[in-house]
Order: structure tokens, then sequence, then C-alpha cells
């Protein structure tokens, strides 16, 4: 490629090969947002190609460490779609256990996933879980063995799917100013009364400093999260908790909620904002 004017010719050089496979990502993850699926038709799926390769609707990209948006799905028409070609997760790669990239442990945004439809019509073939409303949530096993409803692993899809419609995803982060230099990994989402105990790691280490990461990770974590009505979560950090959080919950039913408690090792008064707004104690 050549430009120039008056001045001379300027060119621009290819001096090394394009890092690949493409879709490795590059940078951090955005903090928060939602996929919107809306009245689509989804006609003819079998699990196989006419070339004898897998095929699957809904899917996670094996090279994402962190955030997967939430998909939430309405009144979308399912036409001749069978059971195995509906979805196929996979979980955290066990390479990613490694200092530059999450550490002890693979990051685990593959196990905090939730594909979540409503109003949906099923026509001619189709899975025999096929429902109205459902969720699909990664075969994570300190989490989805454990929810509150009607679920049921299918070992096909390395998933399950529930009826529980308050089902939803936790985010956090700390925003102190150590948030890149300081780990609080594993967090430890435990919900008060049951065995549900969901192992977090933070975002991969994406600051890349010449031939090396940055061996820095920013203190951010997501959790796939059931917020039923009088729902209570111990966040357990095992280092000491930042001293100021961001916190956002999505789902796709509005009434989701639930109370957060964090064990603070000082006395020291907390306050919490909501959209900037201060809410008082109750």
């Amino acid at each position: 490629m050549q430009g120039g004017g008056q001045g001379g010719n300027a060119a621009s050089h290819i001096t090394m090969q394009s890092a690949i496979p493409y879709e490795k990502i590059m940078g951090n993850p955005v903090w928060s947002t939602t996929y919107i699926l809306e009245r689509n038709k989804f006609i003819n799926f079998n699990g196989e190609t006419a070339l004898g390769y897998k095929q699957a609707l809904f899917y996670n990209e094996v090279n994402q460490p962190d955030y997967i948006p939430m998909l939430e799905a309405y009144t979308n028409e399912f036409i001749d779609v069978s059971g195995g070609a509906w979805a196929k997760l996979a979980d955290p790669n066990p390479g990613w256990a490694n200092l530059k990239d999450c550490g002890d442990f693979p990051c685990t945004a593959p196990w905090n996933l939730l594909f979540s439809f409503q109003d949906s019509t099923w026509t001619g073939s189709k899975p025999k879980w096929a429902a109205k409303d459902f969720q699909i949530i990664a075969d994570n096993p300190g989490f989805a063995p454990y929810v509150d409803g009607d679920c049921d692993r299918f070992e096909e899809m390395n998933s399950w799917v529930c009826d529980a419609e308050k089902l939803g995803i936790l985010q956090f982060e700390s925003e102190d100013e150590d948030k890149w230099d300081r780990s609080l990994q594993p967090v430890y989402v435990k919900k008060h009364g049951t065995e549900m105990e969901n192992k977090l790691n933070s975002v991969m280490d994406h600051v890349w400093d010449g031939f090396y990461t940055g061996q820095v990770r920013l203190s951010r974590f997501h959790s796939i999260f059931q917020g039923d009505r009088g729902a209570v979560y111990d966040l357990n950090f095992t280092a000491t908790p930042a001293k100021k959080f961001r916190f956002t919950l999505r789902s796709q039913h509005k009434k989701a909620g639930a109370t957060i408690r964090i064990p603070y090792p000082s006395a020291e008064s907390r306050a919490v904002y909501v959209d900037g707004k201060l809410v008082n104690p109750n």
C-alpha cells in the first residue's frame, strides 16, 4: 500500500504475521451488556450438516475467557429444530491456567453464561424439553445442580435446561486504586442455606508489554445467579475485599434480586448508592 503527495511517497510494510486465530480477544471485555434476540425463525436444523460436521444454534466462543454477554430471547420461532442441534457449550480451557493468562486455575466465563428465552413457539421436530419459557446454563458444578427449580442436565449439549425464571448474571468489580495490582480471586458466591458455591476467577491478563503479558489483571467478576425472593448470597473473597465495589444484576425477569453479604475484616461503615443516589440503611 502506498500513498503520497507533493512531498513524496509514504509506504506501509507488513512486518509480521497477524495473530491467529482472529477471534481471540486482545483486550478487556466491556463492563456489562446483553444480546437481544427477537422475532426470529430457525428452520430445519439438525445436529450434523450435509457434510457430517457438528452444528448447534447456540454455543460459546471457545476463545472467550471473560464476560459472555447474557442472551435475552423473545418471541422466537423454532421449526423442525432437533435437540442435537440446539446448543453445545464449551467448558473453561485448562490451558488458561498459567501465570500469563488466568493464574492458578482457568478463567470461569464459560461456566457463567445464561441464554434466557421467553414466548418461544415450536413446530415440527423439537427437543423433548421444548417449552415456551426456558433457560440454558452451563454445566457449572458449583451452581447448576443446586438451582431452585426444574433443571435437567443434557450431556450432549454440555449444559442444563431450566425452568427458573429469575436466573441472571451478577457482575461486580473493584473500584479501588489497586484494582489492577491486587488479586481478589478466587471469589466464592455462596447461596445461604444451600450447597450452591460458585467459584469465580477474574478476567484474563490482556495487558501486552512487548513480547510478554503485563502480569496485571483487572479485578472484575461475573457469576451466574438465581435471584428468587428472599435469597441471600455471601461473597467470600480469598483476599481483603475492595473498599469500593460496583455491582450490576442482569435478568430477563424484572423482579429478580437478592441480598448480597460481604464479610469485611474491619469494623467500618459502608454506604450503598444506586445510580449515584445514597440508599438509606434498612
